[in-house]
């Protein structure tokens, strides 16, 4: 099938069908994420917010957003290839740290989580209630984005962090590194709370996302799964030893997987050392691996992404790509149970792309 030529939302889903049941394929599903990661020239309601102020969830008038909302996917739906797009809550607040009692700071076009740095007797109770403001906050803009969007695109989760990424924001990162070594209880007591709170937020969200085609979309990466998935992630695994991993970890991240039907984990380069670890995990479906600006080259990347493929994982690789990284890509790497999505600053390469994919494939 040409790459880049208009695609119907049926023909699209079989695609993604081919990529589940890992059928034989000519070529990966490929998409393109236009424009980079700019929320505040998405959302003008961001702009109104006071700079250097903690943001709360009484900031976030969600009737303010639905306008940007309807143009954000109308841009991003204009882009031909093979992902289905869609929109989730402002993919830039720190949501679960926000939930988990984190200051939310804005500042400038950037709007960050600070570390908690909580003593252990603050976090001996820590759970994640029905009245949680941020809680309420984001199930709200849910409720008005599945609303707004009408059954036209589908409405999903954006980032929610891992289980060691909430850890270190609890108890600062610096400090949860060296929790892990002179309080494993506790920081295994924490990673279960943090394990329950993910568990609920994700089933949460779930009491008011409609399935779109019968099955629901992880935004960020246009992951259709035909079933509820959950999106883990675990940037900050890239400091903890394959030891502390699999004795304090893993375990929370198999708890979270076997928790919904699909799950996809989102990873950088600078965690693959682990890559192992996370495989050992059977109820991860989806590893989606970040071809990053800093770290591994493509080629470094080569031998850990054959290792997904050779395990029967499904594989998404994201990030900036070269004609060059593609090249290796085909060459090295199956075409079945693969998406490459390929992220470009702007619209205008897409052609250039388009027919490079064509006369490769």
């Amino acid at each position: 099938m040409e790459f880049g030529r208009p695609n119907s939302v049926e023909e699209k889903l079989e695609g993604y069908r081919k990529f589940w049941n890992l059928e034989d394929v000519g070529r990966p599903l490929i998409g393109f994420d236009v424009g980079g990661f700019f929320p505040f020239q998405w959302f003008s309601a961001l702009r109104e917010i006071k700079e250097s102020a903690f943001l709360k969830p009484e900031h976030l008038v969600v009737q303010k957003y639905l306008e940007d909302y309807t143009r954000l996917y109308k841009r991003s739906s204009s882009v031909n290839d093979d992902l289905i797009k869609g929109v989730s809550p402002i993919p830039a607040v720190p949501w679960m740290e926000a939930m988990l009692g984190c200051p939310v700071e804005i500042s400038g076009d950037s709007i960050w989580g600070k570390e908690r740095n909580a003593a252990w007797e603050d976090l001996a109770d820590l759970s994640l209630t029905d009245d949680n403001p941020w809680l309420r906050k984001y199930l709200e803009f849910l409720e008005a984005l599945v609303k707004n969007a009408a059954g036209e695109y589908p409405v999903s989760q954006p980032i929610l962090r891992g289980i060691s990424d909430m850890a270190g924001a609890l108890r600062g990162n610096n400090q949860a590194l060296l929790d892990s070594m002179e309080s494993p209880d506790r920081f295994k007591d924490l990673s279960a709370r943090c394990t329950d709170a993910l568990i609920k937020v994700t089933r949460k969200q779930y009491e008011i996302i409609r399935p779109f085609h019968g099955g629901y979309l992880v935004e960020q990466f246009g992951m259709w799964a035909p079933d509820v998935i959950v999106r883990l992630q675990e940037d900050v695994s890239a400091v903890y030893s394959p030891k502390t991993y699999c004795g304090l970890i893993q375990e929370f991240d198999r708890q979270v997987a076997a928790a919904f039907p699909c799950c996809l984990i989102h990873l950088h380069n600078s965690s693959l050392f682990l890559i192992d670890y996370f495989l050992d995990i059977e109820e991860i479906d989806v590893f989606q691996i970040n071809r990053d600006l800093v770290g591994m080259s493509t080629q470094e990347m080569i031998p850990y992404l054959q290792k997904v493929q050779k395990r029967n994982r499904r594989l998404l690789v994201r990030g900036p790509m070269s004609f060059e990284d593609l090249q290796m890509m085909k060459d090295s790497l199956s075409p079945t149970g693969l998406i490459l999505q390929i992220v470009l600053n702007n619209a205008d390469k897409t052609g250039a792309y388009t027919e490079f994919i064509n006369r490769l494939f």
